[in-house]
């Protein structure tokens, strides 16, 4: 676990959390483009991710190690030990395995032949509450989400987003939200603050990938 106070490692988390969005949106484009020809074919976030993290590792731009499907242990009180849940992928910080920077992957916008669905309710309530709650980044004060937008419409994403948000103000521990400067051709980005369970503060640093 992190020593002292989180605040004081916010500025770190921030920076690696930058770089690592710097290089998600150069390696966008590259770990897409094999699966262009299953467009059609519903790509499920999973594989998505897993063509994303294989082209992250390849860039070799990172510190640290990115692992896909991250397992945490978990404890109960009798002394057994259980692996729950996994995280879509992490980047590694040092030597201890309970500080990394998270990163939680969900799709949204997603075209089915009886319209499209904009899956914000699964982002937030599968995705986002998941720090909210402890399950995932328990005392670290950063994380990351990444909207994958299946019809590449990350306005219409936000705005169900946004909506979404504040619909679960309450539940999820909704403190602030900040959207970056939108640059056109370029990802959506913004920053949410929640109160979380286990009682810290944790920021989460959403990117909206437009899927062409």
């Amino acid at each position: 676990m992190l020593t002292g106070d989180l605040d004081a490692w916010l500025p770190h988390f921030r920076g690696l959390e930058e770089r690592i969005a710097d290089a998600i949106e150069a390696a966008w484009p590259v770990c897409i483009a094999p699966l262009q020809s299953k467009k059609n074919a519903m790509t499920h976030e999973d594989h998505i991710t897993e063509h994303l993290v294989q082209s992250l590792i390849r860039t070799k731009l990172m510190s640290g190690r990115i692992i896909y499907q991250y397992t945490l242990l978990a404890e109960d009180g009798g002394g057994n030990v259980s692996a729950p849940s996994n995280i879509d992928f992490v980047l590694t910080i040092g030597d201890d395995e309970d500080v990394y920077l998270a990163c939680e992957c969900k799709r949204l916008n997603v075209p089915y032949k009886t319209g499209v669905r904009g899956l914000v309710g699964e982002y937030v309530d599968e995705g986002l509450m998941r720090f909210v709650t402890g399950q995932y980044s328990s005392g670290l004060p950063l994380a990351m989400m990444l909207g994958y937008v299946m019809n590449a419409k990350t306005d219409v994403a936000r705005r169900g987003l946004r909506r979404t948000l504040a619909l679960r103000s309450a539940r999820i521990g909704l403190q602030s939200e900040l959207d970056a400067a939108v640059v056109n051709g370029r990802p959506v980005r913004f920053r949410t603050t929640h109160a979380c369970a286990p009682g810290h503060i944790i920021e989460v640093a959403h990117t909206l990938l437009p899927w062409p």
